[in-house]
């Protein structure tokens, strides 16, 4: 390793820890800066940091334009930390990769669409039921709440209030947490999936409300899940807003 390369590592971070002590969890941008310092590292560059090895090092990477932006603009402000630090460091140029500002129109489904892809949804993975009954649920929970589905995923069994129907959705985007209420469909639907589920698994691994288990579609516990499963399980079990 060049003496540049492990000095640019630690100044990486240093960066990073500032960051994260400014409240900040600096997750993805931590990942791009320490693949900038391995393709130093790899490629055998000397300092300083230039506005060419930045664009090298961005364009070796492959994505879209947007991507490519953000993960410019995370070095931008590193070279901005970094001249502190050594003055040869170069200012890259906020320009270089130009974001698109294009927002795609929301899809909005009909009634009937939804219900279409429930259907389809039960028909996923025949030789693990478990799946097919998770993927119903969540698209349902989805549309009738207006979840994020990566909110959806997160749920643990005590974020779900089958009693009052309110969900606890916890350190969401930008860090907050909120109570979302419930449609009587809805609760009824996560009831009945609740039952089907601890049946399946009575002696789960964790606390996820949703099986990560059936999700992936693990090795299945005998046919708890076909034969527990009544003929009236709701294909469309949600009321929208």
């Amino acid at each position: 390793m060049s003496a540049f390369a492990k000095i640019l590592a630690e100044k990486v971070e240093s960066y990073i820890e500032l960051r994260r002590s400014l409240g900040y969890s600096f997750k993805k941008q931590a990942a791009t800066l320490r693949a900038l310092a391995r393709f130093v590292e790899t490629e055998h560059l000397d300092g300083p940091l230039t506005q060419g090895m930045a664009l090298n090092f961005v364009l070796s990477i492959e994505g879209a334009a947007n991507g490519r932006a953000i993960r410019h603009g995370v070095l931008r402000r590193f070279c901005e930390y970094l001249a502190v630090y050594d003055a040869r460091t170069e200012a890259l140029d906020p320009r270089a990769f130009p974001r698109s500002r294009a927002i795609p129109p929301p899809r909005i489904l009909s009634d009937e669409e939804l219900v279409s892809l429930m259907l389809a949804c039960r028909r996923i993975s025949p030789q693990y039921p478990e799946r097919s009954v998770v993927l119903t649920m969540l698209v349902g929970l989805l549309a009738s709440t207006g979840l994020r589905s990566g909110e959806g995923l997160r749920l643990d069994r005590a974020d779900v209030d089958l009693v009052s129907g309110v969900l606890h959705i916890r350190q969401t985007k930008f860090r907050k947490d909120r109570l979302i209420p419930v449609h009587v469909t809805t609760l009824a639907a996560l009831r009945q999936y609740a039952r089907l589920r601890d049946m399946a698994f009575p002696t789960p691994k964790d606390s996820a409300f949703f099986s990560a288990r059936a999700a992936t579609g693990c090795r299945r516990q005998g046919s708890l899940w076909l034969s527990a499963q009544p003929a009236s399980w709701p294909v469309s079990p949600v009321t929208r807003p």
